[in-house]
């Protein structure tokens, strides 16, 4: 049965002096409340590196220059899998933080922008969406997709902005609440607004 999650990709920057763990690096990560607190670290460092925000400043002085954005970016977006194994991220340029948008194409029953090189997109045919590795106007030879029905879409992307509330209430709140309350409930606040526009 295919899903969608929500991810970041490609979280190749500098740790923050603030993060004391070692920080794994992984092709992509997805987000839900199951994440770990490894999980959060590595969220922190690419949010921080890809901001590029100073990270060799106190966690306080960090997150104050990021509450001073109006806006956030992070490499990602939704991914569509059709198996642990085989999936379809969002390519160069796309960012998690275009979401809401990408959620409004689909119901609308259009292609988000999911990146470039490759650029990967959705058609339609009636009740059934086929998500292709590649423009899809040259991918229809391509016998690799994953496919889902409209529906079954629709009720992966409500359980995957769920996934992307949870992570944001549940670890990385956890982990930032350990820190500093105040950071937390701050950033909780804002990371709905950035990503969710709630």
């Amino acid at each position: 049965m295919p899903y969608t999650k929500a991810v970041i990709t490609d979280p190749y920057y500098d740790k923050p002096i603030w993060i004391t763990g070692e920080v794994t690096r992984k092709e992509f990560l997805c987000l839900s409340a199951e994440s770990s607190s490894h999980d959060v670290e590595l969220f922190l460092t690419h949010l921080f590196g890809y901001m590029d925000i100073n990270v060799e400043q106190s966690l306080l002085l960090s997150f104050n220059e990021l509450f001073e954005q109006d806006y956030i970016a992070l490499s990602g977006g939704v991914a569509f899998f059709a198996d642990e194994n085989n999936y379809i991220l969002p390519s160069c340029c796309c960012g998690l933080e275009d979401y809401s948008n990408a959620i409004d194409s689909i119901i609308n029953k259009q292609s988000p922008w999911m990146g470039h090189d490759p650029a990967p997109g959705l058609t339609y045919n009636n009740n059934q969406v086929y998500v292709w590795p590649d423009d899809p106007e040259s991918s229809i030879s391509n016998k690799y997709f994953i496919e889902f029905s409209y529906q079954e879409l629709k009720e992966n992307l409500e359980k995957t902005s769920k996934e992307i509330k949870g992570f944001i209430e549940g670890p990385l709140y956890c982990w930032i609440v350990k820190e500093n309350s105040e950071i937390a409930n701050t950033m909780r606040a804002k990371m709905k607004k950035w990503l969710l526009n709630e």
